[in-house]
């Protein structure tokens, strides 16, 4: 019995030791325009993860597709290809935290809906 409570102190131990920010999709944050634009020319997760593997990160095509997954909308990716296509380069705005630009700011609102009224 001394080894189970032996054990369970080291396991305790290691768990309060734990730091969940070190993993893998948490280094990929500060690469996430490197990433969309990857993504913009349609570039797999496999490769993106070589290219990365090449440059010294060490990340894992599944890691790379969680990453891209959660961190980008498809209207985003899209809208990337289409500023590559017209050779644009996106105007530097102000942006909300997760880096999309933020808009609806001192833009008119369309035209009303025509409802009626009871």
């Amino acid at each position: 019995m001394p080894e189970t409570h032996e054990l369970h102190a080291r396991l305790l131990a290691q768990a309060r030791d734990y730091d969940p920010t070190a993993h893998h999709r948490g280094l990929l944050e500060p690469y996430r325009d490197v990433l969309l634009l990857w993504r913009a020319k349609f570039m797999s997760y496999e490769q993106i993860a070589a290219s990365l593997t090449q440059h010294g990160l060490k990340v894992s095509p599944a890691g790379v597709g969680v990453f891209c997954r959660r961190s980008f909308t498809k209207l985003e990716i899209e809208r990337a290809r289409q500023d590559l296509a017209a050779g644009e380069r996106r105007p530097a705005g102000p942006t909300t935290g997760s880096g999309r630009p933020v808009t609806g700011t001192g833009q008119q609102r369309g035209p009303k809906v025509a409802r009626d009224h009871y």
